[in-house]
């Protein structure tokens, strides 16, 4: 069997994008293996009453859930 690559812990990912249309932006891997990735990602949420607060995330999407990875974003 064929090994997949992986991406090293601590590398900052530009964006994840998921076969459901999700899309998670400015994170860092903290695992990468031949089954998925574990992201870890900042968002700000809020709740029923309008309190706004920062959530650190750590989300583990398996790799047939990713459509694709950004690495790096160049602009010129």
């Amino acid at each position: 069997m064929q090994q997949k690559g992986s991406l090293g812990v601590g590398v900052k990912l530009k964006q994840v994008a998921t076969a459901r249309g999700i899309v998670y932006q400015g994170c860092t891997v903290l695992h990468s293996d031949a089954t998925g990735i574990v992201i870890e990602v900042e968002r700000t949420v809020s709740d029923e009453g309008g309190n706004v607060d920062n959530v650190v995330s750590q989300i583990l999407i398996p790799w047939v859930n990713i459509d694709h990875v950004v690495l790096l974003e160049e602009r010129t």
